[in-house]
């Protein structure tokens, strides 16, 4: 498993992921680490409904998303999808690192978040992952950590 590109989406999968997303990271496979949409079926259900045929879709807790990034060897693209900043520090605090972190579903070209966030924010950013904020490929690249710090 290869992660081509790693975004915090509290939406987790909806139009922009399947029309722009899916095809810049040239992923064959979506990775959803969230512990609420691993217990809920119905929730599960809805988000498959939202993924093209041909991309594969694995919905896991935080801890198997962790488990699954660390083991598996296979060359498979995947988007990886989290819902928010502190379920991306999790897994970047369970070993997992990627240079570059998307920060989806904000209002441009300001970033609405509560102190949470923004602490969890802060220390994906420490850990030398780049907050990359925006909401499409095409836009360009907004440094997440200045716009916080404004």
């Amino acid at each position: 498993m290869v992660v081509s590109h790693m975004r915090i989406d509290d939406r987790l999968i909806h139009g922009q992921i399947v029309t722009a997303w899916i095809s810049d990271s040239k992923a064959g496979e979506i990775l959803v680490a969230d512990d609420m949409a691993a217990k809920d079926p119905t929730q599960q259900m809805l988000l498959k409904l939202a993924v093209p045929a041909k991309i594969k879709l694995t919905i896991v807790s935080v801890e198997k998303a962790a488990e699954l990034l660390k083991t598996d060897q296979s060359d498979t693209k995947v988007l990886l999808i989290v819902r928010n900043p502190k379920t991306a520090l999790d897994l970047f605090e369970r070993g997992f690192y990627i240079e570059s972190v998307n920060v989806g579903n904000i209002s441009l070209p300001y970033i609405y978040v509560e102190p949470e966030d923004i602490a969890n924010l802060t220390a994906i950013a420490e850990k030398n992952i780049r907050l990359d904020v925006r909401a499409v490929p095409n836009d360009k690249s907004i440094d997440g950590l200045a716009l916080i710090s404004k």
